[in-house]
């Protein structure tokens, strides 16, 4: 019984520790997509996290937008495994930076 007792608190803990592991993880990914959208609709945008969804390589965030000439967009930043983010509207049209250079490709 003592044993049964150690081992799921064993699992327990590794458990928590894994989850807080991947929070940080999403902490510095979004942070990263909100340089993104500032970068996109300028320093002054409202970034707001809707919602986020991880698969095994990828994680994304769906952000709402409020830029600083108004109106809200829905905006869905992906963030590879790598580090690697992309910026794309509600559509998975591709975002593009002021200067007309590209940021992201196509998503899926």
């Amino acid at each position: 019984m003592h044993r049964i007792i150690t081992v799921t608190l064993g699992v327990l803990l590794a458990t928590g520790a894994a989850a807080a592991l991947a929070g940080k993880d999403d902490r510095v990914a979004l942070a990263q997509c909100k340089a993104d959208v500032d970068a996109v609709y300028g320093d002054d945008a409202r970034t707001r996290l809707r919602s986020i969804r991880r698969r095994k390589d990828e994680t994304d965030f769906r952000l709402m937008v409020t830029p600083g000439s108004g109106g809200n967009r829905v905006v869905v930043c992906t963030v590879s495994g790598d580090g690697v983010s992309s910026l794309a509207d509600k559509d998975g049209m591709a975002l593009r930076v002021k200067d007309g250079s590209p940021t992201v490709s196509m998503t899926r």
